[in-house]
């Protein structure tokens, strides 16, 4: 069992997914994004600061969402990062399912692992409240901790589908220890807060490093389109 372990181990980090071999320390601003894995034609349109994105069949590899358009960040933060950092997107949604509303994931801290919630999804639910989950990973597939994000519950503010802009700011604090704090803000009001903490013992699977991920994210196919115009900057 402990050599299938480590041949695991082997094969997943050592794995494109997991291959983030550039690093930056904690610059002033985060602004260098790119399409996560492909989506289909026409489904992100790309103006930095200003995206467009539209539904589109998940293409990455692993995991059990089949909804996906999202940017990334070309380069990740080493664990050992202490610094804060505003990501912060002005944003719209029109969504053309009247009756099922399927929730999505806005924005990821994420480490490249297959399957399983990364360190933080903030996730809008389907009433269009604020939650945020994280996952530990304890081996292939959809083998996880669940639910370890400590968190402050759900938000009260309903976002809306019909194309009303909001302001959303999430609040990221690392501590340099793999760890950090997350305040996400709709329209400068606090929705929800969290803490990660990483996980501790030889079961568990530990990150390498932290990127970041913003789009939408979801288990099934939905109708929509998402206007959004972001930044995201270190703050004191």
């Amino acid at each position: 069992m402990k050599i299938l372990y480590t041949i695991f181990i082997i094969l997943v980090f050592g794995s494109n997914s997991y291959a983030m071999d550039k690093y930056f320390g904690s610059p002033s601003k985060i602004a260098d994004w790119k399409i996560s894995c492909s989506v289909d034609k026409g489904s992100i349109i790309d103006n930095y600061p200003s995206y467009v994105f539209k539904t589109s069949k998940n293409r990455c590899s692993g995991g059990t969402y089949t909804q996906r358009a999202e940017i990334s960040s070309r380069k990740a933060i080493t664990l050992s990062t202490k610094a804060k950092y505003n990501f912060q997107t002005i944003f719209s949604i029109t969504d053309g399912e009247k009756v099922f509303m399927e929730k999505f994931d806005i924005f990821q801290i994420h480490d490249g692992r297959d399957g399983c919630a990364p360190p933080l999804k903030v996730n809008v639910q389907r009433s269009g409240k604020i939650r945020l989950y994280a996952d530990y990973k304890i081996g292939p597939g959809e083998q996880c901790v669940k639910n370890v994000m400590q968190s402050s519950g759900l938000g009260k503010t309903e976002i809306k589908r019909d194309g009303t802009e909001y302001k959303l700011n999430v609040l990221l604090n690392f501590d340099g220890k793999s760890g950090f704090d997350v305040d996400v803000y709709l329209n400068d009001k606090l929705e929800v807060s969290g803490e990660y903490s990483p996980p501790k013992g030889n079961r568990y699977i530990a990150s390498k490093y932290f990127y970041f991920k913003h789009g939408v994210y979801s288990k099934l196919l939905f109708d929509y389109e998402m206007k959004s115009k972001i930044s995201m900057k270190k703050v004191k």
